[in-house]
This record gives structure tokens, C-alpha cells and sequence, in this order.
């Protein structure tokens, strides 16, 4: 009898603690760095490869806070700077995006290529959304998917 109460408990609260994981809307900070996976190729052989445009788009999803956007930069799969994606800070005002491309014979990145996006904000926002679509855009379907950024360093009011 306890067993199937446990179950039955277990079975009622699932789908509540599946809806919570799913956006954490509650982070609000001053600004942020968020690391997004990107690649220039992918390989479905051992000796061939894909080649792959890479577009970061991040959203502020803050529908009352404008963001600044202090620096986009692109790093290879050693971890070493290629590129400034930015000449100077971007203001995203509320619910605005921005995008930068890296294009389909730009393999500077290699396999293991990524984003670093760092953010402020004069009041706590909503952490923006920060993605990297790659698509292989050449003549017929290739592949294409979306890797979605991880905060790795965030400031709040409290720092």
C-alpha cells in the first residue's frame, strides 16, 4: 500500500517538476558570460566532413530591461581567440536580437569552435537567449541544428 501511495505521488508531481526545468525564468542578474557551442564542420566519415555556417543569434528575452551587449568573440577548438564578432558594445533594447555569421568556408573554428557572449545590464534582466544555428547550405538538404549557450559566470546585485 505505501509503494503504490509513493507511485502515485511520485506520478501526481512529474509533470510539475518537468514544467519547472523547463525555462528558469526566475534568474535575473546585471550580466552575464554565456559559452555557445559552435562548429565550422561535422564528420559522418572517418575521412569526410560537412562543412557548416555558423550564426549566433542572441535574443533578450526581457520584455522590460535593454541589454548591452560588451563583447562577442569567436574561439577555435584550442580555446585560442580568432575574431572580436563586435567593433564596439550593441544596446539590445527589450525584446531585440542581434545575429553574427560565421560563413560556410570560414573553417578557422575547426569541429570544436565556440561563442563567448558577455552581457550587462544597468538593472537585473532576464538572461537572453544565446544559440548557434549551423546549417550546411549547399545545394540540396545537409545538416542543420541549434546549440543553446551555458552560463559560466554570471553577476548579481549581491557581487
Amino acid at each position: 500500500m505505501l509503494k503504490r501511495l509513493i507511485f502515485l505521488v511520485a506520478l501526481t508531481l512529474w509533470p510539475l517538476q518537468s514544467t519547472v526545468q523547463a525555462q528558469d525564468i526566475a534568474e535575473r542578474a546585471l550580466g552575464e558570460t554565456i559559452y555557445v557551442p559552435a562548429y565550422s564542420r561535422i564528420f559522418s566519415y572517418p575521412n569526410r566532413s560537412d562543412l557548416l555556417a555558423s550564426t549566433l543569434a542572441v535574443h533578450n528575452v526581457d520584455p522590460k530591461t535593454t541589454i548591452t551587449l560588451q563583447s562577442v568573440d569567436y574561439h577555435g577548438e584550442g580555446g585560442e581567440l580568432i575574431r572580436a564578432m563586435l567593433e564596439e558594445p550593441f544596446v539590445l533594447g527589450p525584446l531585440q536580437s542581434r545575429t553574427v555569421l560565421i560563413p560556410i568556408n570560414d573553417t578557422t573554428g575547426g569541429v570544436g569552435a565556440n561563442f563567448l557572449v558577455t552581457w550587462t545590464s544597468d538593472e537585473v534582466a532576464l538572461s537572453p537567449i544565446a544559440e548557434a544555428i549551423m546549417t550546411s547550405g549547399i545545394g540540396g538538404p545537409g545538416p542543420s541544428f541549434a546549440s543553446r549557450g551555458r552560463v559560466i559566470e554570471r553577476r548579481t546585485a549581491k557581487d
